[in-house]
């Protein structure tokens, strides 16, 4: 059971950095006011904006840095994230951005509006795809099994309803999910 509770703890700090990057541009988009949309307000085939204007240059950026930032002081603190490279958290960073806007390309295909929800989609998309592109070019994390996959997708999952209602509440978003 400590050792189970261990390898969580590891996950947790090993996938911080994918945390932060995917909620960093937020407060950072209400910030600069003036946001650049990355799809540039072009539409697809289907009639609808490609990714739509929440999806933005400048959180796109403020994402990777922020993420990267999180993982690299945990990186010089000892390795508390457990990476094999001080590359790692960047490419995590990156992988939680990549698979942020690849949701919500998927939910304009579908027909949802910015803001809609997605179950699944919006809490997990990010991280599910930031751990495959990490585990393609670094392999399996040593913490990762079956029990602490599940566990963290759940923890992620919870997180992210949370911490969304708590960005519902300061005005941070528009809607609490």
């Amino acid at each position: 059971m400590v050792r189970m509770l261990e390898k969580i703890l590891a996950a947790l700090l090993y996938i911080l950095p994918v945390y932060v990057a995917n909620a960093t541009p937020v407060p950072f988009s209400r910030i600069l006011k003036k946001t650049t949309p990355i799809d540039g307000r072009r539409f697809a085939w289907d009639g609808r904006r490609i990714l739509g204007d929440g999806k933005t240059w400048e959180g796109l950026f403020s994402g990777i840095a922020g993420g990267t930032l999180i993982g690299v002081i945990l990186y010089l603190a000892g390795n508390l994230g457990g990476f094999r490279s001080i590359s790692e958290p960047i490419i995590l960073s990156m992988g939680a951005m990549i698979g942020d806007i690849f949701g919500s390309f998927l939910k304009r295909r579908i027909g949802l509006k910015r803001g809609d929800p997605a179950p699944g989609l919006d809490q997990l998309g990010f991280l599910i795809i930031a751990l495959i592109i990490s585990a393609a070019i670094y392999g399996v994390p040593d913490w990762f099994n079956p029990v602490s996959l599940a566990c963290i997708l759940v923890i992620t999952a919870i997180l992210h309803l949370s911490t969304n209602f708590i960005a519902y509440l300061l005005k941070l978003k528009d809607r609490p999910y």
